[in-house]
């Protein structure tokens, strides 16, 4: 099932062959059994939208059996070159198969350092995400990736409120107005402005490489059909701009907080829990019946203030570990 430019490598006495994968994106899926088909329909539409293509599909054989498979995209589509041009644009490792448990930690490591060359164009840095929730064997994926080069980047802890019948108790200090009252150009200033200095390592990397005109402007593209009048602007009683909150759709019942930030110099007199009792309260109006956000495990002022709120950590196995490869320094 391998094609051109096979690697042959030996492991545990045996001939490890690994190459392009020779097929189609529904044999390439079947390969993990079970689960096989909601991945398929995962390449097909990253076909569809060119964010995957056939040569970032990656097998191992021993004796013309497959023990590991591994493909990558890209979040926007990249020029018929196949290489990055938008230092913007991440590319990510999906799709990781291996006989878990069996000879996982000899085959992956050897399988991610043979493919990782091939889709080099494509980075710095290539992004692997481990979630407890999503993704079976945890603990064997990080050591795979740990063996194979990546370096952690960063950790995220899921928080969840939910819905118990009980209304949610606003203050007064704050007044919100919604995007549609007060216009994009100025919602996005906002977000520029209240992402100065975060904790969160990922808004840290992509805010000093945007600069903060631009992150504000790419932060509006997160915008779902329906999330306009949740994503909220909050003003001060003498109508200086304190913060903002983002409340959008997760799933059919479950929302999420996108993003939230106080502005550096309104920091520390615990406006970040009104913002959170306000989107709250609009999961409530657009009917969701919780709300699921992760949060940066080094950010220790906005764990405490999740839990101010109600926003629970442990209440689902939510956790992420966030890699790259190179490793970051």
């Amino acid at each position: 099932m391998a094609r051109h430019g096979d690697v042959r490598l030996h492991y545990s006495g045996a001939v490890l062959g690994i190459g392009v994968f020779d097929g189609d994106a529904s044999a390439f899926a079947a390969l993990q059994g079970e689960g096989a088909a909601a991945f398929e329909e995962q390449l097909s539409g990253l076909l569809a939208q060119g964010l995957a293509r056939p040569e970032w599909w990656f097998v191992a054989e021993q004796a013309g059996t497959p023990v590991g498979r591994v493909a990558f995209m890209t979040d926007s589509p990249t020029p018929d070159a196949g290489s990055a041009t938008d230092p913007l644009m991440e590319a990510f490792l999906i799709g990781l198969w291996l006989r878990w448990g069996t000879d996982d930690l000899e085959v992956g490591p050897r399988l991610l350092s043979a493919a990782l060359p091939s889709v080099a164009a494509l980075g710095p840095p290539i992004d692997a995400r481990v979630n407890a929730e999503s993704q079976s064997h945890p603990d064997r994926r990080r050591a795979v990736l740990e063996a194979a080069g990546f370096g952690l980047f960063q950790e995220k802890l899921g928080f969840v409120w939910q819905d118990e019948g009980s209304p949610v108790p606003l203050g007064d200090r704050l007044i919100f107005r919604s995007l549609p009252e007060v216009g994009e150009s100025a919602f996005a200033a906002a977000l520029s402005a209240g992402c100065a200095e975060t904790l969160d390592r990922n808004d840290r990397y992509f805010y000093d490489l945007t600069g903060a005109q631009r992150w504000g402007e790419v932060m509006m593209g997160f915008l779902g059909p329906d999330d306009a009048p949740t994503w909220r602007l909050a003003y001060d009683a003498d109508g200086r701009l304190v913060g903002y909150v983002m409340l959008s759709a997760f799933d059919d019942d479950v929302a999420t907080i996108t993003h939230i930030g106080v502005l550096p110099e309104h920091r520390g007199q615990g406006y970040i829990v009104d913002l959170l009792a306000r989107a709250t309260a609009d999961a409530l109006t657009r009917g969701f019946s919780s709300i699921l956000s992760d949060v940066d495990t080094e950010n220790l002022p906005m764990r405490a203030a999740m839990e101010r709120a109600g926003h629970l950590p442990g209440v689902r196995p939510w956790h992420v570990w966030h890699y790259r490869f190179p490793p970051p320094d």
